[in-house]
């Protein structure tokens, strides 16, 4: 008999939150807003006892921004990113015996839709040591890989369209991450994203675990929503995918209605309650301008002990992304 001696490391178990500083929208119209946003997680973590670690670039200065003491409060990286969406290109970890350790995948920006280079490269730059789990020929993101300690649940759909250049086998190479994990279970949905998510559907934006048994996932009762359809789809793969899990006993849907919808000219963003910042302690979901008064009854039904914020996200949609795309668990 084999014993498992690696851990997949959940948001639920960090109390570590990196991001990188949005210095390169500074002549965007909406950079205070997001500079806001930064500010306020920012203190958030701090009352909270959330470490953090800032990405910076060169001609930033910490102080300007950010509170805190710099030794004990926040680690400081100096690096020149493409884009804030740490999520995707900082390594997913696991624990390997007492320390963590970080899986190497390739990032390609969503199938080459953007500059890349720098993000790709970030995984080198990090104190987190490489464990023996590489996949430098496989495009993954951080945020189509959702974890409990026992089991991942991924978006295959945004899988296969990131890899289209690659002539791979997307289900082999994600049984090898199974196997070499050592993970009790791996499951899949298969599903366009949401309207706006240039990700091709990241699993974030869908299905999140919130403890070891309970995910909660993307829903809709309005049939004039834009993303009723994907919503009425996806519960229906919800259901498969509980009675294939050997560990997930609770499912809560988290409802979107014509509400929950931001749109820039006739462009629908890709806003999604889903894309929150959990750690061991807290939970901080976005919310819009014409959603926030009703986001904590939505939050009732799924009975979560951490401390709750909800925090305005529009800025970040404006880039087409969410809370958790532009933070990394540590």
């Amino acid at each position: 008999m084999s014993t498992i001696t690696n851990k997949l490391f959940p948001d639920f178990k960090s109390q570590h939150i990196m991001m990188v500083h949005p210095y390169m929208y500074v002549n965007k119209d909406y950079f205070i807003e997001l500079v806001n946003i930064y500010k306020n997680l920012n203190k958030i973590f701090l009352d909270n006892s959330v470490s953090q670690t800032i990405v910076l670039d060169q001609n930033s200065v910490l102080s300007d921004y950010y509170i805190g003491s710099q030794e004990s409060d926040i680690r400081t990286i100096y690096y020149n990113c493409d884009d804030v969406w740490i999520r995707d290109f900082m390594p997913k970890l696991y624990i390997c015996g007492h320390e963590k350790k970080r899986i190497d995948y390739q990032f390609n920006a969503y199938g080459e839709k953007y500059p890349h280079n720098r993000d790709k490269d970030f995984k080198n730059v990090i104190s987190i040591s490489k464990g023996n789990i590489e996949l430098n020929d496989f495009v993954l993101e951080g945020g189509n890989l959702e974890f409990s300690s026992k089991g991942i649940i991924t978006n295959i759909h945004a899988i296969h369209k990131n890899n289209i250049k690659k002539n791979i086998n997307i289900e082999h190479k994600l049984s090898d991450l199974r196997e070499s994990l050592e993970v009790e279970e791996l499951l899949f949905i298969c599903i366009p994203g949401i309207m706006g998510d240039d990700t091709n559907g990241h699993i974030d934006n869908l299905v999140r675990y919130i403890d070891e048994n309970t995910i909660v996932y993307f829903a809709s009762k309005d049939k004039k929503y834009c993303n009723y359809k994907i919503a009425y789809e996806l519960e229906k793969q919800i259901d498969s995918l509980i009675s294939r899990s050997k560990s997930i006993t609770n499912a809560f849907p988290i409802y979107h209605n014509s509400n929950d919808v931001l749109s820039t000219g006739s462009k629908v963003l890709p806003y999604s309650k889903l894309n929150f910042i959990l750690t061991k302690n807290i939970l901080v979901i976005p919310c819009i301008n014409s959603n926030k008064d009703s986001i904590y009854s939505d939050l009732d039904r799924i009975h979560i002990k951490n401390k709750t914020y909800v925090l305005n996200s529009e800025a970040t949609l404006f880039e087409y992304g969410g809370l958790h795309c532009l933070t990394a668990n540590i």
